[in-house]
């Protein structure tokens, strides 16, 4: 962690005043309760979930098309068991590895527990470019991903029904669609 944020604050490790303020505002975030938190997990609980968290840490406004394109999937199909969030930042920097961690910290808040340790890669000047974490909720895993691209950074969480998945692998229907 340590060396991955060096890469990130760079060698002096100066915070800005803006950077402390974005971390206490998704400690809050992450704390305070949510309506998704009661009952079963449904996709709209889901979509819920991608928009309160991401409104709450500053990240993007999901891509419609991308919500456009599971939201019609067929039933039995592996898309009809995902809903899928992706904020895409390229007209200001307001993406980033911090945000990212600020989102994962506020899925954590909200009963989410990191199934996989986030993972970070740095390309070769040291800056971080992918960030990945896996977490898992009452029967749901959340995949998230952070990209670093030259045009824009790019911010993805699909969360599947494990159940329903399944369901599917044994009927064999495991076809996704791609956003057209």
């Amino acid at each position: 962690m340590a060396i991955s944020m060096v890469a990130v604050l760079g060698a002096g490790g100066c915070q800005s005043q803006d950077d402390a303020q974005e971390r206490e505002r998704a400690a809050k975030a992450a704390a305070s309760p949510r309506a998704e938190d009661s009952g079963p997990l449904t996709k709209a609980k889901i979509r819920l979930l991608f928009d309160s968290v991401t409104a709450d840490t500053g990240a993007p406004p999901g891509d419609p098309r991308w919500a456009r394109t599971l939201a019609s999937a067929a039933p039995g199909t592996l898309a009809s068991c995902a809903v899928t969030y992706r904020g895409y930042d390229t007209a200001a920097p307001t993406l980033d590895v911090a945000r990212t961690d600020a989102v994962a910290d506020a899925l954590i808040g909200r009963g989410w527990t990191e199934s996989k340790k986030r993972q970070q890669r740095a390309g070769e000047d040291g800056t971080v470019d992918v960030v990945t974490a896996s977490f898992a909720k009452r029967g749901w895993s959340l995949v998230m991903e952070y990209r670093l691209f030259s045009d824009n950074r790019t911010l993805s969480m699909n969360a599947f029904d494990n159940a329903c998945v399944q369901k599917v692998r044994q009927a064999g229907n495991l076809t996704l669609p791609t956003p057209g």
